[in-house]
């Protein structure tokens, strides 16, 4: 009877464990290798966003050097699951959908590649376990990040980089990041990768202007006086940032940002079909609040 039991809640562990694994792949995918900026720095690796409608299949829009390696990893250490070429390496043709193979399924690390220096979309697949790059519109600057998060004391999540305030890139250039965000007294910069450690690259305040950011360097911050809600506006080709408090801008700009599409997104960048009961983000126009959804 005891061996039949251990037998019965081993199958159940096996049956959960198989149901998870189908219902999502992965809680994260990050692009590293020397085909972007951060390298093989796990650190400065580029998060990729996915969709709460569809958690397996993970976007993001980023410059891919020509002729240079990448992959994807799903954690944050060497070691875990990966998705990479398979039995050899690819160059990745834009517009192509191509294999995209586990660790687990096959042991040889061979890697991606583009053969044109340029900014792509790419989308990972994880459930059809393909990957697919193609040339984005925007070509004017090379694109680093896929979103940037607040940290500190100053934001309501603290130092905790789990917890950051995200805020993301407008839909009229890539180069700068804004959101409405809720604000403390206290301090705060600006990370890169909110699944990594404090060994990643930073914008932070310029010593000899607060309107403007260095990308690493000394670890200056923001200090912010006054608790509320502010505007920020970060801009990482030119290196400057506004933080401002938030004001009604007036029945233009109100009308403007009434129209436009609202984006949801849970408090760590996944994206939603739909608001979700609780506390999530939503940016309409070029505004990014986070709202409480009771139903």
């Amino acid at each position: 009877m005891k061996t039949k039991t251990f037998t019965q809640r081993l199958l159940g562990c096996m049956l959960l464990a198989a149901s998870t694994l189908t219902v999502q792949a992965a809680e994260r995918l990050l692009i590293v290798g020397d085909g972007v900026w951060g390298g093989w720095s796990i650190d400065n690796s580029i998060v990729m966003m996915n969709d709460a409608a569809q958690p397996d299949v993970f976007t993001a829009t980023v410059s891919l050097k020509a002729n240079s390696d990448f992959k994807f990893l799903t954690e944050t250490e060497w070691g875990k699951l990966e998705y990479r070429a398979g039995d050899a390496g690819v160059t990745l043709s834009d517009g192509v959908s191509v294999a995209l193979v586990s660790s687990d399924d096959n042991s040889n690390d061979n890697k991606f590649q583009v053969g044109e220096t340029a900014n792509y979309s790419i989308v990972c697949d994880l459930a059809a376990k393909t990957v697919t790059v193609t040339k984005a519109a925007y070509q004017d600057d090379e694109i680093k990040h896929t979103a940037l998060w607040l940290v500190g004391s100053a934001t309501t999540g603290g130092w905790e980089l789990g917890k950051a305030t995200m805020i993301l890139p407008s839909d009229d250039n890539p180069m700068v990041f804004r959101g409405t965000v809720d604000l403390l007294e206290g301090e705060m910069k600006i990370a890169v990768n909110k699944y990594t450690g404090y060994g990643q690259t930073f914008y932070q305040r310029d010593a000899a202007d607060d309107t403007k950011m260095t990308f690493g360097g000394d670890d200056n911050k923001w200090n912010i006086s006054k608790a509320g809600q502010y505007d920020v506006e970060a801009d990482v080709k030119n290196l400057t940032i506004s933080i401002v408090e938030h004001v009604a801008n007036g029945i233009t700009n109100m009308a403007t940002t009434a129209n436009a599409t609202a984006d949801y997104f849970t408090l760590s960048g996944v994206r939603l079909s739909a608001p979700a009961k609780g506390i999530c983000i939503k940016r309409q126009g070029n505004r990014v609040v986070k709202t409480i959804n009771r139903k």
